[in-house]
């Protein structure tokens, strides 16, 4: 006669409702916060670069100065037309006012004064419009002097000394590199657990022993649809400039612990073909309940989907069990 089937001996628990704290690991990459192409704004040879490839700069330091010379000559040029339009508008503004006591005295017609306050209005004309004529020549004149729109570091350099640019050339690329931003991917089924304002740790082999802190500063809305997982972008302080944009880095977060999830003892977590699962008891059998895990710590993993708290789910001797096996519970 068959020998019976063997019946395994397991232990079975409840999950808990445990709010399972763990950290998300990820591979990152350092990027810099600001990269701008600096172009020229107005036309001109290069008579000065102070900068060069790696130089750093303050917000507000000259980086390049085109020639000046035309720029200077046309400022010139529209005060001394300011000037004149000035004087013409006061002999205009005079006139009108010794044409206006006549008018007043009836010993001039209407329309010869009608003449003379068109002539004081077209030189008052005059004034505005060389006004802002010499504004213009300011503003020329000002846009040959090239400066840092903030602090950061110059990544690369495009013109020559000598070199004759035109509005909208591109002469230089800077960066912003304190604070850089740090950019990872963390699983989606953490999506839930992350939020803004997270503090974060990243270690580098470049400084072996270092650990260097930032703040979550984004957590992107929508899932990568290829690696299932959710982009990040944290800040991290650089103010000694030694992290470098493009460095990699092994990022650890600190998720947020959920109160209402369930956890089971990682004993009872059983992966096959590339699900997880768990045997729960059914009277003196078992079935082999798919599940959804979340955070994961020495001891416990959390299940947010697959199990209720009324389930009694195998943490040991259940190593060779199949679907529909017959147990029994350890006392």
């Amino acid at each position: 006669a068959a020998a019976p089937p063997r019946i395994a001996e397991v232990t079975v628990a409840r999950p808990t409702r445990d709010a399972v704290r763990t950290d998300a690991e990820a591979p990152g990459t350092f990027v810099a916060f600001d990269e701008t192409t600096i172009s020229a704004e107005g036309n001109g040879p290069i008579r000065t670069i102070n900068v060069d490839e790696g130089s750093r700069v303050a917000k507000g330091d000259v980086l390049i100065q085109q020639d000046t010379t035309k720029a200077e000559l046309a400022v010139r040029q529209a005060e001394a037309m300011l000037a004149q339009s000035r004087a013409n508008f006061a002999r205009a503004k005079a006139d009108l006012e010794r044409k206006q006591q006549l008018l007043t005295d009836k010993t001039i017609p209407q329309n010869q004064f009608d003449s003379f306050k068109a002539a004081a209005d077209a030189a008052a004309a005059a004034v505005d419009s060389a006004d802002t004529s010499l504004a213009i020549a300011r503003q020329q004149l000002k846009d040959l002097t090239i400066v840092a729109p903030y602090t950061g570091i110059i990544r690369e350099r495009r013109e020559s000394l000598g070199a004759y640019v035109r509005g909208g050339d591109a002469l230089l690329v800077l960066m912003r590199v304190d604070p850089l931003k740090l950019q990872f991917e963390v699983p989606e089924k953490y999506a839930t657990r992350l939020a803004t304002g997270l503090l974060v740790s990243a270690t580098l082999t470049a400084f072996p022993g270092q650990e260097f802190t930032g703040t979550v500063r984004t957590v992107f809305p929508a899932v990568a649809v290829q690696s299932r997982a959710v982009k990040v972008e944290a800040t991290v302080p650089n103010p000694r400039y030694l992290l470098k944009p493009g460095f990699s880095a092994s990022v650890r977060v600190p998720l947020k612990s959920v109160n209402t999830s369930l956890a089971v003892p990682r004993t009872a977590l059983v992966r096959r073909e590339g699900t997880e699962n768990v045997f729960v008891l059914r009277g003196d059998t078992v079935a082999l309940v798919r599940v959804e895990t979340g955070a994961e710590t020495a001891d416990l993993i959390e299940v947010v989907a697959g199990l209720t708290e009324e389930d009694n789910v195998v943490i040991a001797g259940g190593e060779t069990l199949e679907p529909g096996d017959r147990v029994k519970v350890r006392s």
